[in-house]
């Protein structure tokens, strides 16, 4: 019975969701704090990326992040999965 990372943070993520709304479904229009963006990034990316700046378009999520002195530009719908749309590294 093995869990990879991204099970586990899911399943954390879920339940802190889950208790944390009153026992209500979580739903993506949810107000996310930096802190919240920036931990989801680093749970999916890895501790070496940091948090430039974010914003919220409906349920759409996008943030620039930086690692090592390459920028990425990635979005994500429910800030458990992110998707690199831009990089610093193709410039």
């Amino acid at each position: 019975m093995g869990f990879t990372r991204r099970q586990f943070v899911k399943g954390i993520a879920a339940t802190a969701a889950f208790m944390g709304s009153g026992f209500a479904t979580a739903h993506s229009d949810t107000v996310a704090s930096k802190a919240d963006i920036e931990k989801s990034i680093k749970a999916s990316f890895g501790g070496g990326f940091s948090l430039i700046s974010f914003s919220k378009s409906g349920a759409i999520t996008q943030a620039k992040i930086e690692n090592f002195g390459n920028q990425y530009t990635v979005t994500s719908v429910n800030l458990l999965d992110w998707k690199i749309i831009q990089s610093s590294l193709s410039n």
